[in-house]
C-alpha cells in the first residue's frame, strides 16, 4: 500500500460506480471498494438493469454502511447515472470507476486518489497497463475515454449536460477540464482490464459490435457538442495526451 497523503484532515471521498446489466462482473469491483478504507461513501447507481445487478448491489449495501444504492427506472445512460450519484453526495473529491473492472485492487484506488488529495492534480486518469492487450491498446490510443478517474467534484458543474448524455460523459469531462485549466495526471493501473463488449457472454458478438458502434457514435456527437465553443486551453490540454 502506498503511503497516505500527508494531510491533517482528509476531505470526504465518494466513489461513484454506474452499473447496467453487470451481474456477471460487478462483484469483483464491490469487493475492492469494500476493502478500500480510504473511501467515505460508495454510491452505486443502477441505470435500469434487467438482470440481477440490483440484487447484488443491495447485498453489498447490507454489509457496508458506506454504500448507497440509487436506482433508475429506465436506462438513461452513463452520464446521467454519474450525475445522479453526484447529486447524492457533498464530498469534494470524487472517484469514478467502471463496474466491470478485472484485477482492480485497493492500491489502484489509492494511486488514483493521492495526487488529488496531495493537491498535485485536479484530476487523475487511470490507464490500463499490462492487463490485456486490447484494453491496453485502447487506453494508449484514446486515453481521454478512460472511465477510471478521481477529481475535484466541482469540475462536474462545468460539464455540458448535453454532451455528457449517454456515453459522452468522459469526453465532456475531459473538455471541461481543459477549458478550466485543470491540472491532470495519468496513473498507470497495472494489470487492470475490462471485457470488450464484443466478447461479453451476456451480449453475444454481433450485439456487442452494434453496442460499440452506438457508443462511439455518442462519443463523436459529444465531442462535437462539447467543443463547439473552441478553446485554445482545451486544444493544449489534448495535445499532452498519451504520456504517463
Amino acid at each position: 500500500m502506498h503511503n497516505s497523503p500527508a494531510q491533517p484532515h482528509k476531505p470526504l471521498i465518494a466513489a461513484i460506480v454506474p452499473t447496467y446489466n453487470e451481474a456477471l462482473n460487478v462483484s469483483g469491483v464491490l469487493e475492492v471498494l469494500h476493502d478500500a478504507s480510504i473511501l467515505d461513501e460508495i454510491i452505486l447507481v443502477d441505470d435500469g438493469s434487467t438482470d440481477k445487478t440490483v440484487e447484488i448491489l443491495r447485498q453489498a449495501a447490507a454489509v457496508d454502511r458506506r454504500i448507497q444504492v440509487i436506482l433508475h427506472e429506465k436506462n438513461w445512460g452513463k452520464g446521467q447515472a454519474i450525475f445522479s450519484g453526484w447529486a447524492a453526495t457533498t464530498a469534494p473529491v470524487i472517484l469514478l470507476l467502471d463496474a466491470d473492472l478485472k484485477n482492480l485492487t485497493p492500491d489502484h484506488i489509492h494511486a488514483l486518489l493521492v495526487p488529488v488529495l496531495d493537491h498535485r492534480a485536479d484530476m487523475t486518469l487511470g490507464l490500463f497497463r499490462g492487463g490485456h492487450f486490447s484494453t491496453d491498446f485502447s487506453h494508449w490510443l484514446t486515453p481521454f475515454l478512460t472511465g477510471q478517474r478521481s477529481l475535484r467534484a466541482e469540475l462536474l458543474k462545468y460539464i455540458s449536460r448535453e454532451a455528457a448524455a449517454g456515453y459522452g460523459f468522459e469526453v465532456a469531462l475531459t473538455v471541461a477540464a481543459g477549458q478550466r485549466n485543470y491540472r491532470t495526471r495519468f496513473v498507470a493501473l497495472k494489470g487492470v482490464w475490462h471485457p470488450h463488449s464484443e466478447y461479453r457472454s451476456e451480449r453475444g458478438f454481433w450485439d456487442g459490435v452494434r453496442w460499440r458502434l452506438h457508443m462511439y457514435g455518442q462519443i463523436i456527437c459529444a465531442w462535437y457538442i462539447a467543443t463547439r465553443q473552441r478553446s485554445p486551453n482545451a486544444r493544449a490540454f489534448f495535445s499532452g495526451f498519451g504520456k504517463l
